[in-house]
């Protein structure tokens, strides 16, 4: 299933050559693998009976929404050729930050700040390494993002600088669904400048996920992606350090009340194209 990341690429390993196919689609896509292995009782007795003998593959299918039909070969010899070959299509990932190659401490949810200097102080009373601590977005006001709950988390700079004085890390979680709440400057901002996505009748879209009732930005549009970035700015972003670091989640786009649990197909982005041709992209635009 497409949920979250799709990276629908397949690679072929034998004895003597490694071959790959990269299936470049943006709409929902499902992939079925299924070996000659993969056989029920029915077809194990077809095949006993009359003696067939199967040559052992393994078969790939592609399944998307919509879209063309858009593949890649790539013909090796050998998997570094393979990725290799992938990669110049793709280019390559970024090296990831050092610190985040080590332990990250993260449960759903810390309760306070106090939590959190606890948990911390006992990775060094009993001398565990740990880089990283994550927060849930119980840390929010009312699970409204790039805000701070005002009694549990009051001094969030001085709860990043206690991790960072023993040279940790915080990640705080920040979803693309925006509390419909008009108390909320993100949704006002949102629902006055038009950066929803739309339902099929032209209007925001609202669907269900952990605020509540929720509209989710419309990240295909250049503005959109201009006004969302500049909330992680420092003078935005209160309560914020060059230390803090953000996880991205629910980006399939979630939406509990919705179809497959996700955003309706006929939903309209920037640029007209419904849901459905470009679902894959969604999480990489955030």
């Amino acid at each position: 299933m497409s949920l979250y990341g799709a990276i629908p690429l397949i690679v072929a390993h034998g004895v003597t050559h490694t071959t790959g196919v990269f299936w470049l689609n943006g709409a929902e896509t499902w992939v079925d693998i299924m070996g000659t292995s993969d056989q029920n009782v029915v077809s194990s007795i077809v095949n006993f009976v009359s003696g067939a003998d199967r040559t052992p593959q393994v078969d790939a299918h592609f399944i998307s929404e919509s879209g063309i039909i858009d593949t890649f070969f790539m013909l090796g010899p050998q998997p570094k050729d393979v990725f290799r070959q992938y990669t110049k299509l793709t280019g390559t990932a970024p090296l990831p930050q050092y610190f985040a190659l080590g332990y990250h401490q993260s449960r759903w949810n810390y309760n306070d700040q106090d939590d959190v200097r606890n948990v911390h102080a006992k990775f060094d009373e009993h001398d565990l390494p740990m880089d990283v601590m994550w927060l849930d977005i119980e840390h929010t006001d009312n699970k409204k993002y790039f805000t701070w709950d005002q009694t549990k988390f009051t001094q969030p700079i001085d709860m990043i600088n206690n991790l960072t004085a023993k040279g940790r890390k915080l990640v705080i979680i920040v979803d693309p669904h925006i509390k419909r709440d008009g108390n909320y400057f993100l949704h006002q901002d949102a629902e006055n400048n038009g950066y929803y996505v739309k339902n099929k009748e032209g209007k925001d879209f609202e669907g269900w996920c952990w605020p509540g009732s929720s509209s989710y930005l419309d990240l295909f549009s250049p503005s959109v992606r201009d006004y969302y970035s500049s909330r992680y700015l420092l003078e935005n972003h209160q309560g914020s350090t060059l230390d803090l670091y953000i996880w991205n989640d629910m980006n399939e786009p979630s939406v509990f009340s919705g179809p497959e649990v996700t955003m309706d197909k006929d939903c309209v982005h920037h640029g007209g194209w419904e849901h459905r041709d470009v679902h894959n992209i969604y999480g990489l635009m955030q």
